[in-house]
């Protein structure tokens, strides 16, 4: 099977773009990727050929999960190849509410062939490429600095390290006791119910996105929460309160303000002997409807 080409690859890290069904029902899984790919932002080629994990990806299409969304169990159906400057190379399956990296690679730099990317000569090289990342990164401050530093190579490698952290919630019952949407920096997205406990709670996880959940308050109406986390604040909290290799806390905490007759939410990271609280994290939040589970 082969990966679509002559797509500008910009929706973000761990979303498809661009798909191809291979025919109908049963297919093979693949255990190889041979790639090659151009980075705008480096004006670079890169090319690739990697083994896959065959047998972790037959696994994990053997055994399924249980989608909270679909309410049975189910498999993954896609699988996602990703590609980033630094010639960084990702591969996830996904299943509806669930998206699990299983491959991480290093592509080589090439000298590619210009007309691999357009033939037409009149559209020189240094215009398509201009106009290209004009168009993919709508934030000037964002495109300056590109063109000032380059893009931030590694910055994707990054994203992939994995901590032993669970979230808590203090004060705030959920609605069907569990987040609906949790999204990685590493392009992973899953569902988790709370409390984590068990081997759930030993797991290792990427540092979190975003969060989205239903607060059902005992006497008062439920409300839809969107968490969006700061990247520089939640990724200088993780390392520096991972230092002892100890468990995470993610802790969510709604609690009376004294000073005033309201509710305050806080949102903070812990460890066994201190917190920070994550500042910088957007919150929003709606009044709920009957089918937000």
């Amino acid at each position: 099977m082969y990966v679509p080409d002559k797509t500008t690859i910009n929706r973000g890290w761990g979303k498809g773009i661009s798909s191809h069904v291979i025919g109908d029902g049963k297919r093979p899984l693949p255990d190889r990727l041979s790639i090659t790919f151009f980075s705008y932002t480096e004006d670079q080629f890169y090319e690739g050929d990697f083994d896959l994990p065959y047998k972790k990806i037959s696994k994990l299409f053997r055994d399924g999960f249980y989608s909270a969304n679909e309410g049975n169990h189910t498999t993954y159906h896609k699988i996602i190849v990703g590609v980033a400057p630094g010639g960084f190379v990702s591969v996830w399956l996904w299943g509806f509410e669930r998206i699990v990296e299983v491959f991480m690679g290093q592509a080589n730099k090439i000298e590619g062939d210009w007309k691999w990317i357009i033939s037409n000569s009149d559209y020189t090289r240094e215009q398509y490429i201009k106009e290209d990342i004009e168009e993919s990164v709508p934030d000037v401050k964002i495109r300056e600095s590109i063109y000032k530093n380059g893009p931030p190579i590694g910055l994707w490698k990054k994203y992939t390290k994995r901590y032993q952290w669970k979230p808590e919630f203090l004060g705030m019952p959920l609605r069907s006791k569990r987040i609906n949407i949790i999204k990685y920096f590493n392009g992973e997205q899953d569902y988790l119910h709370t409390p984590v406990v068990g081997d759930i709670a030993k797991q290792t996880r990427a540092i979190p996105s975003y969060l989205t959940f239903v607060w059902e308050p005992k006497n008062g109406k439920a409300r839809l929460f969107d968490l969006m986390f700061d990247e520089k604040e939640i990724f200088e909290a993780f390392d520096k309160l991972s230092k002892n290799n100890g468990e995470l806390i993610l802790e969510m905490k709604m609690a009376p303000d004294p000073n005033k007759k309201q509710v305050i939410f806080t949102v903070k990271l812990v460890n066994d002997s201190e917190s920070l609280f994550l500042k910088k994290t957007e919150v929003e939040t709606y009044p709920a409807r009957d089918r937000e589970a």
